[in-house]
């Protein structure tokens, strides 16, 4: 071989050389998925977020043909199951739930988080999304949030209202609705919505933000529910007004849904993102699943970016809520 032909024989394999990893690429995303998926639980079984992984994983199974593996890794609020996440590799085999406490909380009161919700996770769909519900008890003799203005300001210093826990979205959400309506409340934390629905109902304290398992005693009027915090009504209590709509001018966006999804690490490619999404949203929309999950709240799916725009919002008032000192985190 001359040294004319070498040259030409060296073009052409620095020509497949630089197809190669595009064409490996393809092949990967044609051939996904090739293994199992992991779907990774920031919480014990048998919750709410396990329930919900668990009645997608069997139709996700189905529609990608591969089997979809639930592991529940607990702890740390949230941060063990998403360092697992990004420990794997980014291909697409393994995704997470995802909520406000993990996305758009966590990483304003931990400083040792470790990553960084926005570059290094895929945010998927949601699946569950609604509004929730401000409940009071019944002898409080308040109906609306402007007789809560009026009560609370007659009695200054005296109202309070209970949450899931410190930096909870009920927490923060709650504080954002007493900045809107120029009032004060103290904040009294419980390790759980059950146990602090039962210091409602007996008058333990005044008010709270509930969740579709308060509707049984919304409906045998244990308790009162006289706004609701979303941007449209809830399953909960259908009839009750928005907080948007009641009048009040620090009010008018309000919106305060709690949601729950999916995400994964960013690195994979584009069609699988997609190829994921798509298996997602047609496994939470199938009626199979609304059954399953009906009496934990709404199904709502939507896109990755949509969702990414959900993140960056509550990301933004949730710090400037902290930032301003209101919200006391210990």
């Amino acid at each position: 071989m001359n040294r004319r032909q070498f040259n030409q024989f060296a073009a052409r394999l620095g020509a497949v050389s630089l197809f190669t990893p595009a064409l490996t690429s393809r092949a990967q995303v044609a051939n996904f998925p090739n293994k199992p998926i992991t779907l990774l639980v920031a919480f014990a079984p048998g919750g709410p977020a396990d329930t919900m992984a668990r009645a997608v994983a069997p139709g996700m199974s189905t529609l990608l043909g591969q089997s979809v593996v639930v592991e529940n890794r607990p702890g740390a609020n949230g941060k063990l199951a998403m360092q697992a996440l990004l420990r794997a590799p980014r291909d697409g085999h393994t995704l997470a739930y995802i909520s406000p406490s993990i996305m758009s909380i966590g990483p304003l009161i931990d400083k040792d988080l470790g990553f960084d919700t926005i570059k290094d996770i895929q945010p998927l769909t949601t699946g569950l999304r609604g509004g929730l519900v401000v409940a009071v008890n019944p002898s409080m003799r308040v109906r609306n949030l402007k007789e809560l203005v009026a009560y609370a300001k007659s009695r200054p210093g005296t109202l309070n209202y209970g949450s899931i826990g410190v930096g909870s979205t009920y927490h923060l959400s709650m504080e954002k609705l007493l900045v809107g309506l120029g009032i004060e409340a103290t904040h009294i934390p419980y390790k759980g919505e059950a146990p602090a629905i039962t210091d409602l109902i007996t008058g333990t304290i005044n008010m709270m933000l509930v969740s579709g398992s308060g509707k049984p005693f919304l409906d045998n009027g244990k308790l009162v529910a006289i706004a609701a915090t979303g941007i449209k009504p809830t399953n909960s209590s259908p009839k009750t007004p928005l907080v948007r709509d009641s009048g009040i001018a620090g009010l008018t966006d309000y919106d305060e849904t709690v949601w729950v999804g999916f995400g994964m690490a960013r690195g994979a490619p584009p069609d699988t993102v997609s190829k994921l999404h798509g298996a997602l949203v047609k496994t939470l929309e199938s009626d199979e699943v609304r059954k399953r999950l009906s009496n934990l709240s709404d199904i709502e799916t939507c896109t990755p970016e949509e969702l990414q725009d959900i993140i960056r919002r509550e990301l933004t008032t949730n710090r400037q809520l902290i930032d301003s000192g209101r919200v006391k985190l210990e």
